[in-house]
């Protein structure tokens, strides 16, 4: 079982494009205490699991303009999972995922599992 490793730096925004740290400003707030995705808090005692997931597109032509010029790239999901309840952070390119991902890391105060595309975070125990 793969957990989110601790990282002792704080994420910067400094790496993500105008675009992507609108929407995360939009969309995402962390502090000490608690994440907030589109409205949904949770605090980072009661966070059991963290994923991450490539957002499924229609195949064939309209797929694929949609993936190349409506959402400039893949897109990723980030789901946060505590309790019954869970938040998604949907449609976000993978640079903002793993800002997001790195972030819970950051603030986390216990053991968080990840699933999900490698390379994202730090992680232990794959």
């Amino acid at each position: 079982m793969a957990t989110l490793a601790r990282i002792e730096q704080r994420p910067s925004m400094d790496t993500l494009t105008d675009e992507e740290t609108r929407s995360l400003r939009n969309r995402f707030d962390a502090n000490a205490y608690e994440i907030n995705i589109d409205g949904t808090r949770a605090e980072y005692g009661k966070i059991d699991e963290v994923e991450v997931a490539k957002a499924a597109r229609e195949g064939g032509p309209y797929g694929w303009f949609v993936r190349k010029f409506v959402f400039a790239g893949d897109r990723y999901h980030v789901g946060v999972y505590f309790g019954e309840r869970e938040a998604v952070l949907t449609n976000i390119t993978l640079p903002a995922a793993s800002f997001v991902v790195q972030t819970i890391a950051y603030y986390a105060n216990k053991t968080i599992r990840y699933t999900g595309l490698e390379g994202v975070a730090p992680v232990m125990g794959e």
